[in-house]
């Protein structure tokens, strides 16, 4: 599908259409497994050869032989995933189709955002490091592609680099841990590494050094301190760009972090904890210090972004309770989902308003009530289900990162609701506030429907049962009265930010702008550093990728396409073809026939 959005469609209606149909049929098949396996325990494992090469002739035995697999796994969590992996990207096309209408090459849009869910499901699947790591690529790739698609506006090429050079460190990583981990048992397949460390015995450097290099890929592109610049910078790019790769990023990484966290554990177990409390340091500051972030800018798309980083954060964190690691990975796509309705809904916000500085905003529940109502709906969904997660038997330093967190979090999110749903909506030069509209229907539903299915999914965290079929494993009944503690918090944070607005809205708008020069004047300061050492580096490598290795790509691309039309429109010989198929046919005939075959 790809392959001819890219290749054979030019219309912008009929390349929406044909991406359309990507998911629909990934759908049937998802559902067709998802049924199979409703009811079953176990899940279901399919594995084809992929590579078989030999590599020595001497020498450990597990090292003669290069052999990779294309492993399936279907089971209850992993079916949930790629439903919500559909369900995101049916909403995004939806919303594109009047979102994206101003955007330059639909082909090109469409065909990488097929691309983009065509990886997500890989590595939600996929049963081998090895053919996980060719999906993320493949992903990181399209993720850059597909925010660059703007390139006449430079803002927007800029953020696409940097969607490129931040996490090139984080993808090294991941392939280094992966390469770490095959060096030392000679196996890439899961399923068979897992028992292999335990029988060539235990290898605590090097399984450590492993667990924390695949845990640095996987915060890079979760966004995570200190990788959340090529989220939060990428505003500029088309919100259905930008809320797709947020969203299907979510659900790589909940997918990553589920399959290699029997490692990080044998990891922890030799080492003393040291790369799950790594992860859990990480999580606990992104957690606190980026809806901080948030709050402390002007831009409503990077204050949205900062602020679902931080409960994507919690959900991370979550990951370093082993017995919960299923209902971590749930609440993650719960927040994938909650993200990317937030993500398209101030698209249409900035879209509409033509703005995206949020003092300049206001008046969205009565010019684009639709819109403006799914920035409530996604805070909900995103806190409603951390509190089941958290459980009570936290000590107490994580109770107080997830209490910050979702307080922060919720603070943040109302702030965005409050500031741009009610106050007076300021006319502008070139602006008249009266021409402001409601969005087009397409733009408006599926903001709403991803935050009504976020908001399900984090409801249904408070049934055991559901619990229980994502993992098969009994869950108890969780206690009331810690479950109202948690919800006590967000609801605490989306009072103060009520209070705030109603009787001081002037001096939190001051202290908004006061925050925000002040956090750019520390940001300016430690990047000159960061600049000079990661950014610039990187940045000039994606440049010449994109000034060199891009062009001359596309144009053998549009050579091999001119000669394939240019063979297609040759008149044909029609009769000898015939008589040629004919002959062949009646040979193919004669030796399969039983009397020559014995």
């Amino acid at each position: 599908m790809v392959a001819i959005i890219a290749l054979g469609v030019r219309g912008r209606r009929t390349a929406a259409n044909l991406a359309v149909l990507a998911p629909l049929a990934s759908l049937v098949g998802v559902a067709l497994a998802g049924a199979s396996q409703f009811k079953t325990s176990p899940p279901y494992t399919g594995s084809y050869e992929w590579l078989n090469v030999a590599t020595a002739f001497s020498g450990p035995a597990r090292f003669q032989t290069y052999i990779t697999d294309i492993g399936i796994r279907v089971t209850h969590l992993t079916t949930l995933l790629m439903a919500c992996a559909l369900v995101i990207s049916l909403a995004v096309l939806a919303w594109s189709r009047a979102g994206a209408r101003g955007e330059p090459s639909p082909a090109r849009y469409y065909g990488l955002l097929t691309l983009l869910l065509a990886c997500t499901l890989g590595v939600i699947v996929s049963t081998d490091l090895s053919e996980i790591y060719v999906f993320w690529g493949v992903a990181a790739i399209a993720s850059w592609l597909l925010l660059s698609n703007a390139w006449a506006d430079p803002a927007s090429t800029l953020a696409a680099r940097l969607s490129l050079a931040v996490p090139a460190i984080s993808d090294l990583s991941l392939l280094a841990g992966i390469a770490v981990l095959y060096s030392r048992y000679g196996q890439l397949a899961i399923d068979q590494l897992i028992p292999g460390m335990t029988q060539l015995g235990p290898q605590p450097k090097s399984l450590g050094v492993a667990a924390i290099l695949i845990l640095v890929g996987a915060v890079g592109r979760l966004g995570l301190f200190p990788f959340q610049g090529w989220l939060t910078g990428a505003g500029p790019a088309s919100g259905g760009a930008l809320a797709a790769v947020q969203g299907f990023w979510t659900l790589i990484v909940a997918g990553l972090l589920y399959k290699v966290m029997p490692i990080i554990v044998s990891a922890d177990l030799l080492t003393h904890w040291i790369p799950g409390k790594s992860l859990a340091a990480t999580a606990a500051v992104s957690a606190v210090l980026l809806p901080l972030l948030g709050l402390a800018s002007l831009d409503v798309r990077k204050a949205v972004i900062a602020s679902g980083i931080g409960v994507s954060a919690i959900a991370v964190l979550a990951f370093t309770r082993p017995g919960d690691v299923a209902a971590a990975a749930v609440l993650l796509a719960v927040t994938g989902l909650a993200r990317t309705a937030a993500t398209l809904a101030t698209g249409s916000l900035v879209a509409g308003m033509r703005t995206s500085l949020i003092n300049e905003m206001g008046e969205g529940w009565r010019r684009m009530r639709l819109s403006v109502a799914a920035l409530p709906l996604a805070a909900a969904a995103l806190v409603a289900g951390v509190g089941v997660v958290a459980g009570g038997t936290l000590r107490w330093y994580w109770v107080l990162a997830y209490a910050l967190g979702l307080g922060l979090a919720s603070l943040g999110f109302l702030r965005v609701y409050l500031l741009t749903a009610y106050p007076y909506l300021p006319r502008r030069r070139g602006f008249d506030p009266n021409r402001v509209r409601p969005a087009a229907e397409s733009m408006s539903y599926p903001p709403l429907v991803l935050g009504l299915l976020a908001l399900g999914l984090s409801v249904a965290f408070y049934w055991p049962s559901f619990l229980g079929w994502t993992d098969n494993r009994p869950h108890p009944a969780g206690d009331p009265t810690l479950f109202a503690y948690w919800l006590a918090v967000p609801v605490g944070g989306a009072l103060l930010a009520t209070v705030l607005f109603s009787v001081s809205r002037s001096s939190g708008a001051r202290l908004t702008t006061t925050a925000a020069a002040g956090w750019e004047r520390v940001a300016f300061r430690g990047r000159l550093v960061l600049d000079r050492l990661l950014v610039e580096p990187a940045l000039t490598l994606a440049e010449r990728t994109e000034d060199d290795v891009v062009p001359g790509a596309e144009d053998n691309l549009r050579q091999l396409v001119e000669e394939s039309a240019q063979l297609v429109r040759r008149p044909l010989a029609v009769i000898p073809i015939l008589v040629g198929v004919a002959v062949l046919l009646a040979v193919i005939a004669g030796l399969v026939a039983p009397a020559v075959y014995r």
